[in-house]
């Protein structure tokens, strides 16, 4: 008896499919965590113990789920150079969470650079 491989769109269509329902599990349990990685954590265990998927792949499609979630083209952290070439003030939009960090010159010139690439 032989057994069949599954084709690469049977695959994508497989990881499309658990990916819509760690994505569904993601929607409808989110207002019970506080921190992401709790939910993380309980979406990976739905799919392995509901869905029957692979560990391996069930990180994998959880982290796509989740970064699905992202509003796109907003940065996570926004660096506030205002502050002049002493301090610098992270912003993790995510956690919401504002750190003032001393820099040095050459960290104060990188943060510039990052914050304000150049046109390419």
């Amino acid at each position: 008896m032989e057994l069949a491989q599954p084709t690469a769109t049977q695959l994508n269509d497989y990881r499309t499919g658990m990916q819509r329902n760690a994505a569904a599990f993601i929607e409808r349990h989110q207002q019970e965590h506080l921190h992401d990685d709790s939910l993380f954590d309980r979406a990976v265990n739905h799919l392995v113990d509901v869905w029957d998927v692979p560990v391996f792949m069930a990180d994998r499609l959880v982290h796509l789920a989740m970064t699905e979630r992202l509003p796109k083209g907003r940065r996570w952290i926004g660096i506030d150079m205002a502050s002049g070439p002493d301090f610098c003030v992270f912003h993790d939009r995510r956690a919401n969470k504002i750190v003032q960090v001393p820099s040095s010159n050459r960290l104060h010139s990188f943060l510039q650079d990052l914050a304000n690439p150049a046109p390419r």
